[in-house]
């Protein structure tokens, strides 16, 4: 019954005095709540109020912006996912995010064929020939070999 009891009290996700700012413009300011456990709860304000930048915030999305700056915490069940110690790929692996415009392919060709074997800890110096491989595998290494950098969405859907 304890235990019951504890697991009422302590938010699922808790946050504290949560700042962001996007270069000079401050985004976020002084956001606190807290998320309960195993409850919905829902997010609602007009365009551009900083729905998606918040939500970005817990499973550090926002990580991946250029001049993006963010002050305050972020607890998922007491653990402060800003913390030195926070594996961000295990957290966006636990915490996942439904874009409003979904993006399949963010980022370049190269990073995206990486992906994979980035996160399961492919040495670095291997992932140039890996990607190669991969690239002829699908027979588009001829169209994207000098452009790896390029977005991925670049690339013919047909």
């Amino acid at each position: 019954m304890t235990e019951a009891i504890q697991n009422v009290s302590q938010p699922q996700i808790e946050v504290e005095n949560l700042n962001l700012w996007y270069g000079e413009k401050q985004a976020l300011k002084n956001i606190s709540m807290q998320i309960p456990k195993n409850s919905v709860t829902a997010l609602i304000g007009p365009s551009g109020c900083g729905k998606s930048t918040f939500i970005r915030c817990l499973n550090r999305m926002n990580d991946l912006i250029k001049n993006c700056r963010i002050e305050g915490r972020v607890l998922i069940e007491g653990k402060d996912i800003y913390g030195p110690d926070v594996d961000v790929v295990d957290l966006r692996k636990n915490m996942g995010m439904v874009f409003q415009k979904p993006n399949p392919f963010p980022m370049s060709i190269y990073d995206n064929v990486a992906y994979g074997p980035r996160i399961h800890g492919v040495n670095k110096k291997d992932l140039d020939g890996i990607v190669e491989q991969a690239l002829r595998s699908a027979a588009i290494w001829d169209e994207t070999s000098d452009r790896l950098k390029s977005p991925a969405l670049s690339l013919s859907g047909g």
